[in-house]
């Protein structure tokens, strides 16, 4: 996506692309696959488990929204070595990147389902905290309201995160890294859970975005032109191994003290994936490449949007048997009803609701 304020990158967009391809899977296939199986929507005590590490990743699709975190962290710091942010041209750019679709949303659910309506839950999740109890609940339009309310919270700090590197240098990103590691070290010590704290908080997903912007930082300095294409299929499949470890331990719904360390290792995977794209993708057509960076453009769309449509399929029963296994069923009804809907209506809200907004943009760096 192109901006006033980085130099446009079309692997970027194409990282954009992956993730949110993935994120429909993950829940296509969650959703189609429980409710064939169960006769119900969802229930985390029925995780699907797999032995093909492919089908792994898909089932642990979850770790898109790790994907995107570490992106924005990249994406902010790369380029910006040795300039700062004016804060609130970089909040209001980032209010007409994320809000407008997001208030539609809101309004739409609420339309939808009125007797959901609480001033508090309401203001709630304007003020970024839709990740926290008693935010609004209009499903399925809310579902995906959490990951924008994370997302809020790094902003809020990126601009003074950027100047504390830019004067003390990397160190000080290692540092807070170590700090949220202790941090969850101690919520554990508390509570005895991990899933909440590390899969939905600021201080679960911190990491992500700070070694987001350490990898931005890297590549900054010149350093992405020394990356060999080849580094790319090594990446990836370091990323599928790591996942089919993570779903082979219990997956995304267990409770287990390696879930301390586990979005610090997702996030390093995750940015040697995208730093090794940026040299793999040159290689791509151009052609091809402006096809899958055109799903990127329309990617925060189809994240907020995807799951309203899988919703709507599976509880209205608007899908096919193939007569294969629950598993395929789930991913051929992802692929041919869920997705070209999915990208259909996302394409639309984008043109419609976002880019007239993203146009508005400013300048933010000093």
């Amino acid at each position: 996506m192109e901006s006033k304020n980085i130099n446009y990158l079309p692997a970027l967009d194409h990282i954009r692309a992956y993730a949110a391809l993935l994120a429909v899977f993950y829940h296509g296939l969650q959703l189609f696959w429980h409710q064939e199986a169960y006769g119900e929507l969802f229930r985390p005590t029925h995780w699907l488990a797999v032995d093909n590490p492919l089908l792994a990743v898909i089932v642990e699709g979850h770790t898109a929204v790790a994907l995107f975190m570490v992106l924005s962290g990249f994406i902010f710091t790369y380029g910006a070595r040795g300039r700062n942010v004016v804060y609130h041209r970089f909040i209001f750019n980032r209010f007409l990147r994320t809000y407008p679709l997001f208030l539609v949303l809101i309004v739409v659910g609420l339309s939808v389902l009125p007797q959901n309506f609480n001033w508090q839950a309401l203001l709630t999740t304007l003020f970024s905290f839709a990740n926290m109890p008693n935010h609004l609940n209009v499903p399925p339009f809310s579902a995906m309201f959490w990951a924008v309310s994370v997302e809020w919270h790094f902003y809020l700090l990126f601009p003074f995160l950027l100047l504390f590197l830019n004067q003390y240098g990397r160190g000080y990103l290692l540092g807070l890294i170590l700090l949220f590691l202790l941090f969850r070290l101690m919520g554990y010590l508390l509570t005895d859970q991990t899933v909440q704290l590390s899969y939905f908080t600021i201080v679960g997903r911190m990491d992500q975005f700070l070694i987001g912007m350490l990898a931005g930082y890297w590549c900054s300095q010149g350093s992405i032109n020394r990356i060999k294409s080849w580094s790319f299929p090594l990446s990836g499949l370091l990323a599928v191994m790591i996942l089919y470890f993570f779903h082979r331990t219990g997956g995304w719904p267990v409770e287990n003290p390696y879930r301390i360390l586990w979005t610090t290792l997702e996030g390093m995977v995750w940015a040697l994936f995208l730093v090794s794209y940026l040299s793999f993708a040159r290689l791509i057509p151009e052609k091809l490449s402006r096809g899958i960076a055109s799903v990127g453009i329309i990617s925060y769309s189809v994240y907020l949007i995807h799951f309203v449509i899988i919703y709507l399929l599976v509880t209205k029963g608007w899908y096919l048997d193939f007569g294969l296994s629950v598993i395929m069923n789930a991913l051929l009804n992802t692929l041919i009803l869920a997705l070209p809907s999915t990208l259909l209506i996302s394409a639309l809200s984008y043109y419609l609701i976002e880019r007239p907004f993203l146009r508005l943009r400013t300048k933010y760096y000093r």
